[in-house]
């Protein structure tokens, strides 16, 4: 700030006092040049102008000394003219390396297009080891739920490879929640004399609705020093993706706005923890979203952010004041590793870089950018020991063949077909599927084994059902699931005063906005959706060579997987 005042004393001109040479280092936040300098006129106090100050031949971007000039003029003409230098030099630059999966799956394996963790591994590993201080391994949710090997042990066999690995931290996604949140967060219960991870559970927004504080064992981010630079990651779940979570399992929970804690974080870690680098890693992908997030400046300012949920694969930049803010997703499944490289110096980002990476593959589109990184075609020996062990306890669910497909049935053939068989499983009148429930397709010739099952039905979904009028049906009907009828049984025929035996999944069954619910005497059996086509699946074994949904269905009484480790007797 210029102050101008006068004060009786000798002399007649102005005295300019508060100035001082400046170093100043490229990428840091500029000097406000006017701060401290004070005019006095110690004649009478008559001072005719501001100071004036010439900062024009200053060049903040290229080393050297440049001068800045400060005049004032009193009453009398009297000029005085101060100069200070400004000694501008280039910075210590640091890179920081960020590595990133988002939606994994469970895809330990390498299988077909998913590159498997002992090949992200050795990326990973190799990266850390060479460059220990510049290094991130970061997680962006849904890592756990989606495979077999991963889904036996209750993301158990995830967790062990993820901390061999040296995942930084790990964001929880929707399908964190799909055995209940706690069965993940006992990972991160030092108390729990189970498997730990080494790294923290975040999701900076995640709140349970009768405290609203964090569920337990969930942090909303974590501080993680690399070298010189303190980097704080928040994690974020999406807003609104409850509706992605079956309704038992999100109930005590809400999601609340990403945006309001994406920047409450950042200015707490930059103005009490003196972080250098925020990154906001949201299991989500809004535009909206991004770009609020973009938008925040001075202490709630993010570095980069990126995003998961949808399995898309893009790199983009965000315009704003300044550096500009990358964001990424990386497909899902491990097919791409996202690697953000951020410039550092002096405690500040001031420049960047954005690419998937993966082993064969290239491309330099703007919003696509692919690099070819051959470490991803070499397996890592430890983390492939690892995976092998979980293997080995499930070795005939991984690859006992029970039947080939005989032709190629895509993910709505699949649904239409569980449809039937959900309403069979009961003697139901209508089964119903929903479409988001079947997670793969079947290819022709393709060996099906209880893990392919896994695959295709992830989640595990169990039949209930109810009475439900004609007319309630009729309404349901134009949520676009399957619907599959007895003989005889249509939605043009359904009388609407009229009670039917209505079956479908738990996920469907339970949320709030649909009827099953508030319909009369329901039932829930506790038959695995996936063990429904493991037994046709079977039945047909005793006489063809090959799977096909033309064949009559028979539905023996299910015969039940053990699918957690504790029910092993």
């Amino acid at each position: 700030m210029i102050t101008l005042f006068g004060c009786q004393q000798n002399g007649n001109k102005p005295v300019i006092t508060g100035h001082s040479d400046i170093n100043y280092s490229i990428g840091q936040d500029r000097p406000d040049l006017k701060s401290g300098v004070q005019a006095l006129d110690d004649e009478d106090g008559d001072l005719t102008s501001m100071i004036v100050m010439d900062d024009t031949l200053v060049n903040w971007n290229v080393e050297g000394s440049y001068p800045v000039t400060y005049t004032v003029t009193d009453k009398d003409g009297h000029v005085v003219k101060v100069t200070i230098y400004v000694q501008v030099i280039a910075a210590e630059n640091e890179i920081l390396d960020i590595y990133y999966i988002n939606d994994t799956h469970g895809a330990i394996e390498k299988n077909g297009n998913q590159l498997g963790l002992s090949y992200i591994g050795n990326l990973v590993m190799d990266a850390k080891q060479k460059n220990p201080n510049n290094t991130l391994f970061l997680g962006g949710g849904d890592l756990l739920q989606g495979n077999i090997l991963s889904n036996y042990y209750y993301g158990a066999s995830m967790i062990h490879a993820l901390n061999k690995m040296g995942l930084d931290a790990f964001v929880l996604g929707n399908h964190e929640f799909d055995w209940g949140l706690d069965v993940v967060t006992n990972y991160f219960n030092e108390a729990s004399t189970d498997l730990k991870a080494d790294f923290p559970a975040l999701g900076a927004n995640i709140f349970r609705k009768d405290t609203m504080e964090r569920p337990d064992f969930v942090d909303a981010y974590t501080i993680i020093e690399k070298g010189n630079i303190k980097v704080g990651v928040i994690g974020l779940m999406g807003y609104g993706l409850e509706s992605s979570i079956a309704t038992a399992r999100i109930m005590p929970y809400v999601f609340d706005d990403p945006i309001i804690w994406a920047g409450h974080y950042a200015e707490h870690l930059r103005t009490n923890e003196d972080v250098d680098v925020v990154l906001a890693v949201i299991h989500g992908r809004s535009d909206y979203t991004n770009s609020q997030i973009a938008a925040l400046s001075g202490n709630n300012k993010i570095d980069a952010i990126f995003n998961g949920h949808t399995h898309s694969r893009y790199t983009q930049t965000i315009s704003r004041d300044g550096l500009d803010v990358p964001v990424i997703q990386s497909k899902a499944n491990g097919e791409y590793v996202g690697r953000v490289s951020l410039t550092v110096s002096n405690g500040s980002v001031i420049d960047f870089s954005l690419t998937n990476l993966h082993p064969t593959q290239s491309s330099s589109t703007a919003s696509d950018h692919i690099t070819r990184d051959s470490r991803l075609a070499t397996s890592q020996t430890e983390v492939q020991a690892i995976i092998n062990e979980y293997k080995l306890a499930i070795d005939s669910l991984l690859n006992e063949v029970i039947l080939t497909s005989s032709s190629y049935y895509s993910k709505n053939d699949l649904t239409n077909y569980m449809a039937a068989l959900i309403r069979l499983s009961v003697n139901a009148d209508i089964g119903i599927h929903n479409y988001g429930g079947t997670r793969t397709e079947l290819s022709q010739n393709q060996a099906i084994t209880v893990a392919t099952l896994y695959e295709i039905f992830p989640f595990d979904n169990r039949v209930k059902y109810v009475y439900l009028s004609g007319s309630d049906i009729k309404d349901y009907a134009n949520s676009y699931d399957a619907l599959s009828f007895k003989d005889g049984l249509s939605l043009s025929t359904l009388k609407n005063d009229v009670y039917y035996k209505v079956a479908t999944n738990d996920y469907i069954f339970d949320k709030l906005d649909n009827p099953f619910i508030h319909g009369v005497d329901p039932v829930d059996t506790g038959i695995l959706i996936r063990d429904l086509l493991e037994t046709v699946l079977r039945e047909q074994a005793k006489y063809y060579s090959t799977f096909s949904m033309d064949r009559p269905i028979v539905l023996t009484p299910v015969s039940y997987h053990v699918t957690r480790e504790e029910d092993i007797a």
